[in-house]
C-alpha cells in the first residue's frame, strides 16, 4: 500500500513537472517533445503543433515513429537503444513526417533533460529539439547547383580561350612576318603616308601576337597548373629574377629579400607571381633606379608576403582596377597587356591567398599577397 502511494505520488510529480517543462518550451519555434525510451511522445509544444499539424490532443501519447519516414526509422531506433545504454545526448540531421505527408528536413537535438523515473530510479524519458530547416536545404543544394554550373561554365571558357587563342598563333604570325617583310623590303620606296601604314600594321601584328600568348598563360593557370606543394619561396623568387635579368640590368635596379618560407603553392606559379610583381615594380619605376624589397612575414596559419618598391606609386582611385584583366594605367609607351596583375590574383586566388596593393602616388607601393603554410 505504501509503495503504491509512493509510486502515484511520483507520477503526480513527474507530470507537473512535465507541465512546467511544457510551458517553458510551448511558444518555441521549435518542435520540442518528451519521449519515453519505447517512443510515446509524453509532451508536445505549439512548435511542434506548427511543424507536424498535430495538435497537443493528438500527438500525446502516440508513437513518435509515426513521424519518422520508413527510410529513418532503424536510425531512430538505434537512437533509442543508445539512449537506454545511457550514452551521450546527440544532435544530427535527419528527416520527419508531417500529418499530411509532407517530408521534412529537420536538425535533431536530442537531452536526457525531462527525468522521469522508473520505480528502479533510472531516467526513462528525454527530450528532442527539432528545427526544421527544409528551406536552407533546398537553398543550399540550389547554391551547390550554381556552383557547380558556374565551374562547369568557367572551364568551358578557359578551354575557349585556350583553343581559340592557340588556333589563332599560326594565321597571325603569317600576318605579322609578310607584313615585317613588307616594311623592310619597301621602307622609303613608297610615299611616308605608306611608310606609317606598314608600321602601325606591323606593330600592331606585334601587340595582337603579346596579347594572344599572354591570354594563353592566363587561360593554363587552370589547365596546366599542378597541385600545391611544400615550396621554397625563396628559390622561386631566384628564378623569377633570373628570368628579369635583362630588365634589371638595363633599368640599374637593386632587388633584394629578406628571408622566405617554405610554403605550400605550384611552383612554377609562385616563379609567375614573383615576376610579374617585380617585374612591374623594375618596369613603373620613377626618376631614380628601382630598389624592391620582397618579405614574408607569419600570421596565423599562412605568410604573408610584401613586394615594396619606389616606384611611381598608384591613385587610391585605381588599387582594385589593377587586377582586372586587360586594364591599363599607362598608355602604350610602356610595353605590356594589362594581363600580369590579373594572372597574379589568379595565381593567389587559386592558392586561398588574398592580394591587394598600398600605395600613393609619387611614394611608391606595396603589393601584399598570403600564401598557405606547407
Amino acid at each position: 500500500m505504501e509503495r503504491k502511494e509512493r509510486t502515484l505520488k511520483e507520477e503526480l510529480q513527474n507530470g507537473a513537472n512535465l507541465r512546467r517543462l511544457a510551458v517553458v518550451v510551448r511558444d518555441s519555434n521549435d518542435a520540442v517533445t518528451v519521449q519515453d525510451f519505447t517512443g510515446r511522445i509524453l509532451a508536445w509544444n505549439l512548435g511542434a503543433e506548427r511543424m507536424y499539424g498535430y495538435t497537443e490532443n493528438d500527438a500525446l501519447g502516440i508513437s513518435a515513429l509515426d513521424l519518422v519516414p520508413e527510410e529513418c526509422r532503424e536510425e531512430y531506433r538505434n537512437m533509442l537503444a543508445s539512449l537506454e545504454r545511457g550514452e551521450a545526448d546527440t544532435s544530427f540531421e535527419t528527416r520527419r513526417l508531417t500529418k499530411n505527408g509532407r517530408v521534412l528536413d529537420v536538425w535533431l537535438t536530442v537531452s536526457v533533460t525531462a527525468p522521469l523515473p522508473d520505480e528502479e530510479g533510472r531516467i526513462r524519458t528525454f527530450s528532442t529539439t527539432e528545427r526544421d530547416i527544409t528551406e536552407r536545404k533546398r537553398v543550399e543544394e540550389e547554391l551547390k547547383g550554381t556552383v557547380a554550373e558556374l565551374r562547369r561554365s568557367n572551364e568551358e571558357l578557359l578551354q575557349f580561350a585556350y583553343v581559340a587563342t592557340h588556333d589563332l598563333q599560326e594565321p597571325l604570325r603569317a600576318v605579322a612576318s609578310f607584313t615585317q617583310l613588307l616594311g623592310d623590303r619597301y621602307r622609303g620606296r613608297l610615299d611616308a603616308d605608306a611608310d606609317e601604314f606598314i608600321a602601325f600594321a606591323v606593330d600592331g601584328a606585334v601587340r595582337m601576337q603579346t596579347l594572344i600568348n599572354d591570354l594563353l598563360t592566363y587561360s593554363r593557370l587552370s589547365t596546366q597548373a599542378k597541385p600545391p606543394k611544400p615550396t621554397d619561396s625563396h628559390g622561386a623568387l631566384g628564378r623569377a629574377l633570373a628570368n628579369l635579368g635583362g630588365a634589371i640590368g638595363e633599368s640599374g635596379a637593386l632587388v633584394t629579400s629578406d628571408d622566405l618560407p617554405m610554403v605550400k603553392a605550384d611552383e612554377g606559379q609562385l616563379v609567375n607571381l614573383f615576376q610579374n610583381l617585380v617585374g612591374n615594380a623594375v618596369k613603373f619605376h620613377g626618376q631614380e633606379p628601382p630598389r624592391v624589397n620582397v618579405s614574408a612575414a607569419l600570421r596565423g596559419n599562412e605568410w604573408l608576403f610584401s613586394v615594396r618598391d619606389n616606384g611611381m606609386g598608384i591613385p587610391k582611385v585605381y588599387h582594385e582596377r589593377i587586377f582586372v584583366i586587360f586594364q591599363r594605367l599607362q598608355g602604350r609607351e610602356v610595353p605590356g597587356t594589362g594581363i600580369g596583375l590579373a594572372l597574379c590574383k589568379r595565381i593567389v586566388e587559386r592558392h586561398g591567398g588574398k592580394i591587394w596593393v598600398e600605395s600613393e602616388l609619387g611614394n611608391g607601393s606595396t603589393f601584399f599577397f598570403t600564401l598557405p603554410k606547407p
